[in-house]
């Protein structure tokens, strides 16, 4: 589960705050409109060594860009 926050959209591209299993430390992950790419500015202290979370946080973001909808906060759960 990732919970995750809208810190900044504009024209060319959204930044999400995302924390791994709603505890303290937040990573970031930004993506281009227009674009399918996803970067991970920096994990958070809470993701594990691969990179699990921040990855499942990036395709969380990348369905708000392609649909167009930019919610200030939202959680991502998976089973």
């Amino acid at each position: 589960m990732n919970k995750l926050k809208l810190k900044e959209a504009t024209q060319e591209y959204v930044v999400y705050l995302y924390s791994p299993e709603g505890k303290d430390g937040w990573g970031e992950i930004r993506v281009n409109i227009g674009s399918d790419d996803a970067a991970v500015i920096s994990r958070s202290g809470n993701d594990n060594s691969e990179g699990y979370y921040a990855f499942k946080a990036a395709k969380a973001v990348k369905k708000c860009v392609a649909e167009r909808n930019f919610p200030l906060e939202f959680t991502q759960a998976w089973y």
